[in-house]
């Protein structure tokens, strides 16, 4: 298995760098981003979609050649098309944190229930048309909203990012059209400890680069960092009646599992995620409890510090773990800890993940290739 996650790995690498898929850049867009923000809302069995601001920001940094997501990954995907001809000309998969909690027992039960999320594109010239779908239980994508947007309308947020953050290079290999550009934001970290961050961010990245089939690849990244500074330290921890104020508001307990960590306030994050280029973005929160947590092109965290020697190597663990399921959109393959999902897919349904399957088809087993023939 750790052979076909290195291999998953490289094929996504390869995706998001040297595919040529989509129309020519410049003919529908400009070198800068649009932000699409908007509510997830309802229940297991229903959905409701509403545009919440469509933002515009200085900086894209995503491919000028791989426009159309051939990968077939993710629970949702967002296509836009030029209004006036029809022409798709940009498309990407991601998951959200309402994907996920669709599947917990609050959800089974019909509690309705609102979570914000974000599509980033390059920003059209012309006025385009939106699509989100999501996978129904047969895996098959369903629309579930179409809008139109101008981009030269004056509902257009246009201001600056939030904050005056300098963004900062830990990793610079080139443009951030033509690298994987990871984003590394400091969580419960007060101005007093942003030293300590940064100390904790290298070990890290150093760390991830120890890694295949990152260290063979590091040419191909850049990873930057912003200092963002909380007013108190470490993160909320709801199970033990601890609220602190942090800058992104990372908290245990996510879904109601005690050492998921995710980020519910999407618009700071993004507001201020806006002042550096990004296709990952990675919280380091100041926590010595063991967490974390990554959703497919949204965003990672994991926690920074261990003071049990004998977990000392458990955090490095979680910060490439988390990775995969954020920037490859692997499955967890949990057998002896608790998870979010009350069902994983229904019988005779394969799942679109690249390194779980239902062995619908054992002749065309995903990682067939890995596989030696005496198996």
């Amino acid at each position: 298995m750790k052979k076909f996650l290195i291999i998953v790995n490289i094929i996504v690498l390869s995706s998001l760098i040297f595919a040529g898929t989509g129309p020519n850049f410049n003919d529908f867009f400009i070198n800068k981003t649009m932000r699409i923000d908007f509510y997830q809302t309802g229940t297991k069995t229903q959905t409701i979609i509403s545009l919440d601001e469509v933002i515009e920001e200085p900086i894209w940094a995503g491919s000028l050649t791989n426009l159309i997501d051939t990968l077939n990954l993710g629970h949702h995907i967002v296509k836009i098309f030029d209004e006036k001809s029809g022409q798709l000309i940009y498309s990407r998969g991601f998951c959200s944190i309402f994907g996920e909690w669709q599947t917990t027992d609050e959800a089974v039960k019909e509690i309705f229930r609102t979570f914000s999320a974000s599509v980033l594109i390059p920003f059209p010239k012309n006025s385009i048309r939106l699509t989100l779908s999501s996978r129904n239980r047969q895996n098959e994508f369903v629309e579930e909203f179409p809008t139109v947007i101008d981009p030269n309308s004056r509902f257009v947020n246009r201001d600056k990012p939030r904050g005056k953050y300098k963004v900062k290079a830990l990793i610079k290999n080139g443009s951030p059209n033509r690298k994987v550009d990871i984003l590394v934001l400091p969580e419960g970290y007060t101005k007093r400890e942003l030293k300590k961050f940064k100390k904790e961010l290298k070990h890290f990245v150093d760390v991830f680069f120890l890694n295949t089939p990152f260290k063979e690849n590091k040419d191909k990244f850049n990873v930057w960092y912003l200092e963002v500074p909380s007013e108190e330290s470490g993160i909320d921890d709801p199970r033990k009646g601890k609220f602190v104020k942090s800058a992104f508001s990372l908290s245990f307990n996510t879904l109601d599992i005690d050492r998921y960590v995710q980020g519910p306030d999407n618009k700071t994050m993004r507001d201020i995620a806006a002042n550096a280029p990004y296709d990952q973005i990675y919280f380091i929160f100041n926590s010595s409890k063991y967490g974390g947590g990554g959703i497919f092109n949204f965003c990672s965290c994991c926690y920074s510090h261990t003071d049990k020697k004998e977990q000392s190597w458990w955090p490095n663990y979680v910060f490439v773990h988390e990775f995969g399921h954020a920037f490859a959109g692997l499955a967890d393959e949990y057998y002896s800890s608790s998870v979010t999902y009350n069902e994983f897919y229904p019988l005779g349904v394969e799942p679109w993940e690249s390194n779980i399957t239902a062995l619908l088809n054992p002749e065309n087993l995903k990682w067939k290739k890995l596989v030696e023939p005496d198996t």
